[in-house]
């Protein structure tokens, strides 16, 4: 497992994005956006119900020794000179993190590549019977890419598997105690968007499928 979760922050790294690296099962598009287990899962599976902004597409993705990450980027945008980026994950393992290790681990990632590193503390709740975490990280400056970066993140602790999902923005460097920039708009636009994505099963009156 060691193994896997170095080349997905590898993988992740060429791209200039930070990730959770974990183990994950392979997951598909659904029309509209949406994303679900593979079709081999079967019925009753369960699913993450996630639909992007319009017009963001797939950009690259990651599916080999049960590893699966999708990043999304607008219009306009992609390769490393993307500036808007969403990332998603369906992570499957034999002992699943907890929300706390998802968020350390997450903290972890940024400071090893960050000057003055910053992060929220973990919010948790519950969406649609699962138990959720939502926090945000900073980095003033990237020490790869000499730019600023903020993430919004929102995990879900399902059943069958641990869902990640990541709102990233890159913008010019800034100080670690000043504002990263992202207008209020864009910020609501990317709570709205997490909170709007949710987990949930086929034939399940805990996790209903609506």
């Amino acid at each position: 497992m060691a193994d896997q979760r170095w080349r997905a922050t590898a993988i992740t790294r060429a791209l200039g994005a930070r990730v959770v690296g974990l183990l994950a099962v392979l997951v598909v598009l659904l029309p509209g956006g949406g994303v679900g287990p593979s079709p081999a899962a079967g019925a009753g599976a369960e699913t993450l119900r996630f639909t992007p902004p319009t017009g963001w597409r797939e950009v690259h993705r990651v599916e080999r020794d049960g590893l699966s990450v999708r990043h999304l980027v607008p219009p306009a945008q992609g390769g490393e000179t993307w500036r808007d980026m969403i990332t998603v994950q369906v992570l499957r393992t034999a002992r699943p993190p907890t929300l706390e290790d998802l968020h350390a681990r997450a903290l972890a990632g940024y400071r090893a590549d960050c000057d003055g590193a910053r992060g929220g503390a973990l919010q948790r709740g519950e969406s649609n019977g699962y138990p959720t975490g939502f926090w945000v990280l900073g980095c003033p400056t990237n020490t790869r890419t000499g730019r600023g970066e903020t993430a919004f993140f929102k995990a879900t602790l399902g059943e069958q598997a641990v869902y990640v999902l990541q709102r990233v923005w890159r913008t010019d460097p800034f100080s670690p105690g000043a504002d990263a920039g992202i207008d209020a708009a864009a910020r609501r636009e990317a709570i709205a968007l997490l909170k709007a994505a949710r987990v949930c099963r086929p034939g399940s009156t805990a996790h209903p499928c609506r």
